[in-house]
């Protein structure tokens, strides 16, 4: 099943991501790609990106950051750091619908930007070499300081807003989200007991949480309730 949030959108369209372009130093001419996610549970939000369209529809659509190795490094890192970092520490994630777009987009040279709040929330702040241009590495260092300086204003302010009222005053466990996710992904209750190491009586306890939790009546709504609110 996939998911249908974050909205997405072209460039222009967006005041949030005009915004991020105007932080963003002169020098930089390259696509981009911001997000907030929580870091105990991949949950995404705050989702922009002059990306191509078509890989962001695939990129949310699939949940992909959940097996995005700049994703997972940057959860450990405190430090910007280039993609090839990334992919070479995290080998065993690979996932072969990401390194389809991968590969479909060539997306194979960049370089990462990370900030951690006190909500446990990370931005990401990602950059791609497009035009495989052989300077990108060193512009990127020339303006370095200036980039992680626009994450930490730009990241501060779009998460400083009031957040949605929730449906629930219940939060979900780690576990809650855990399931959710899976079922949001598609994966049937007896897959996701594999995946975490549970019994399918387990899963569905957590699942029936949720959506008690969500003030739904199915989990197909407990999914679409969720991402609506930013949760799955």
């Amino acid at each position: 099943m996939p998911i249908n949030a974050p909205a997405l959108v072209r460039p222009g369209q967006d005041p949030n991501l005009a915004t991020l372009i105007e932080h963003l130093p002169c020098e930089i001419d390259c696509p981009f790609t911001y997000a907030t996610l929580d870091k105990r549970t991949l949950a995404l939000s705050n989702f922009l990106s002059s990306f191509p369209l078509a890989w962001q529809q695939q990129y949310c659509g699939k949940a992909l950051h959940r097996v995005d190795p700049v994703v997972i490094h940057g959860i450990e890192s405190v430090a910007p750091f280039p993609w090839a970092e990334a992919f070479s520490r995290t080998p065993q994630r690979r996932h072969s619908a990401f390194d389809k777009l991968i590969r479909e987009f060539s997306l194979r040279d960049g370089y990462t930007f990370v900030v951690h709040d006190p909500q446990q929330r990370m931005g990401l702040l990602s950059l791609f070499n497009r035009e495989q241009n052989p300077h990108f590495q060193n512009q990127i260092q020339r303006v370095k300081a200036a980039l992680q300086l626009a994450l930490v204003a730009f990241h501060s302010g779009i998460n400083a807003r009031p957040l949605q009222k929730k449906t629930t005053e219940q939060p979900l466990t780690v576990q809650e989200h855990t399931v959710l996710g899976w079922v949001a992904q598609g994966k049937s209750y007896n897959e996701i007991g594999c995946i975490c190491d549970i019994s399918v009586r387990t899963v569905k306890f957590h699942m029936a949480n949720v959506v008690n939790k969500l003030d739904v009546h199915t989990a197909k709504q407990a999914v679409f309730e969720a991402t609506r609110l930013g949760l799955a």
